[in-house]
């Protein structure tokens, strides 16, 4: 089985299934054509065709139909997951490690529920699937944790997520300013200067940065307006329905802008994109994914430190957070849809705060009790 990448009639990027014949898996490509038509994202597809690859592949290995399976199946699934051997047959007779994280089996666990959760809302299917998955996946709960309620044994009184597995606690992955400084002065061009400043300061995704706009960019108000414009030529596009929103920027920032403009959109250039291609076959072409992995690519070898584009957002907002700002704030400017997943990346506070923090308030635990002198 593979992912085959595809172009639509009306030119935008897409994924299917197929199987060993190279046919696409047609219960796997109505999914992700009903996700698409719901609006989910391009790399939100692409990812659930790689996760429910890896189930039909899991399906295909121990001759089981997607119709018929069980909770003790889904069970096993997450060990096959875990499995540097992709197989269940085959146990490593040292401790090994396991092949893929918690954090990423949870999310693949959850596209498959996500999967059967479509299945039993599909005519042509859920006449088929078996009572048993039936009674487990009908639910009138959304969210992941009802679904595993749902679906656990009658018998048992199930207090914790049967699926899951735990995810130890991790902060994201975030850059010193110095480190920012020194990555900044490695650029070869204003462009890329440009680009890295501007992912720091605002804190956009790098899909965001590549679907800017030239008149996106005001300078008199000092504001980006981040549009939602679908697919774009460069195949960059905007995440979320929360994600158009308005950033604020610095003069630093706006100066930065009109000097690139200035410099690099000549009469040449015909796109509106900000960020183009500076030399090559497609010189003034809009700038894609693979120019920004090169870029950074070409950084970790010129300055030894380890970087992607969502290490600047998360380095940024980090950085603000530090600085006060409240979670809802920091859940608009970041584009999230929901404020727990701002609260989750980004209220990590460190050990010197929390004891600043108590010194500024201890006081207010005081007790007259233990207060020095008598009365």
């Amino acid at each position: 089985m593979e992912v085959v990448k595809v172009r639509t009639e009306d030119l935008k990027e897409r994924y299917f299934v197929a199987d060993d014949d190279g046919l696409p898996i047609e219960v796997i490509l109505k999914f992700i054509r009903f996700k698409d038509n719901t609006n989910h994202a391009r790399n939100t597809l692409r990812m659930y065709c790689q996760h429910l690859k890896l189930y039909f592949e899991y399906l295909q290995q121990r001759e089981l139909d997607f119709q018929s399976v069980t909770i003790d199946d889904l069970a096993l699934f997450v060990n096959w997951l875990q499995n540097p051997y992709k197989s269940l047959k085959v146990i490593p007779v040292h401790q090994t490690e396991q092949a893929r994280s918690s954090r990423t089996i949870n999310i693949i666990v959850n596209t498959v529920l996500a999967f059967y959760d479509y299945i039993l809302r599909h005519e042509e299917y859920s006449n088929n699937v078996s009572d048993r998955l039936r009674k487990f996946v009908s639910t009138p709960s959304r969210n992941f944790k009802g679904f595993l309620y749902g679906i656990a044994y009658e018998q048992k009184k199930v207090t914790s997520n049967i699926l899951k597995l735990k995810v130890p606690k991790s902060k994201p992955k975030t850059l010193s300013k110095d480190e920012i400084t020194k990555l900044i002065i490695a650029c070869n061009n204003l462009r890329d200067k440009f680009l890295l400043n501007l992912l720091y300061e605002t804190g956009i995704r790098i899909g965001e940065a590549l679907s800017l706009w030239i008149e996106d960019i005001d300078i008199s108000d000092m504001i980006i307006d981040l549009k939602d414009r679908g697919q774009l030529e460069n195949n960059a596009e905007i995440k979320t329905v929360s994600s158009p929103r308005r950033i604020d920027i610095s003069q630093n920032i706006a100066d930065m802008f009109m000097e690139y403009i200035s410099e690099y959109h000549t009469d040449e250039v015909e796109t509106n994109h900000v960020f183009i291609k500076i030399s090559g076959e497609n010189k003034y072409k809009a700038m894609n994914y693979i120019d920004v992995d090169n870029l950074f690519r070409t950084l970790k070898k010129k300055t030894g430190t380890y970087v992607t584009p969502h290490m600047f957002r998360h380095s940024s907002l980090t950085l603000l957070r530090m600085a006060g700002w409240q979670p809802e704030l920091l859940r608009i400017r970041a584009g999230h849809k929901n404020i727990y997943t701002t609260m989750n990346t980004y209220i990590h506070p460190s050990d010197e705060e929390i004891t600043e923090e108590f010194k500024r308030t201890q006081t207010n635990l005081d007790l007259d009790i233990n207060k020095g002198g008598e009365e």
